[in-house]
């Protein structure tokens, strides 16, 4: 569950760094595109998905745990999209690993 509700933060973060004006866009992909073209769109999609995000997590670890552990993975994953996406090639295959193991892991562990 925790695996899912990071992903979730780490899209749509993505979709609200890619939204900004301030970044300089160098990649080129199909997803990045149109979230570049549908600027107003993206915004409200990754803001419904962060709320949806916080109701999920503190229905699932309760109201101060879960409203802590949403903000914790949020300052996480926004310092990792701004220092590594400008640095760093990603691909489909790299992200959907790293998912991948994170669900195994979880998995296995819990």
């Amino acid at each position: 569950m925790q695996t899912v509700l990071f992903s979730i933060i780490a899209f749509a973060f993505f979709m609200l760094y890619n939204t900004s004006q301030k970044v300089k866009y160098e990649k080129k992909c199909s997803l990045t595109t149109w979230i570049r073209s549908n600027t107003k769109l993206s915004k409200i999609i990754a803001y419904s998905l962060l709320v949806i995000t916080l109701i999920a997590e503190s229905i699932y670890d309760g109201l101060g745990v879960g409203s802590f552990t949403f903000f914790i993975y949020l300052m996480f994953i926004g310092s990792a999209i701004l220092t590594l996406y400008p640095m760093i090639p990603f691909k489909a295959k790299h992200v959907i690993s790293v998912v991948a193991l994170g669900f195994i892991l979880e998995f296995v562990i819990f």
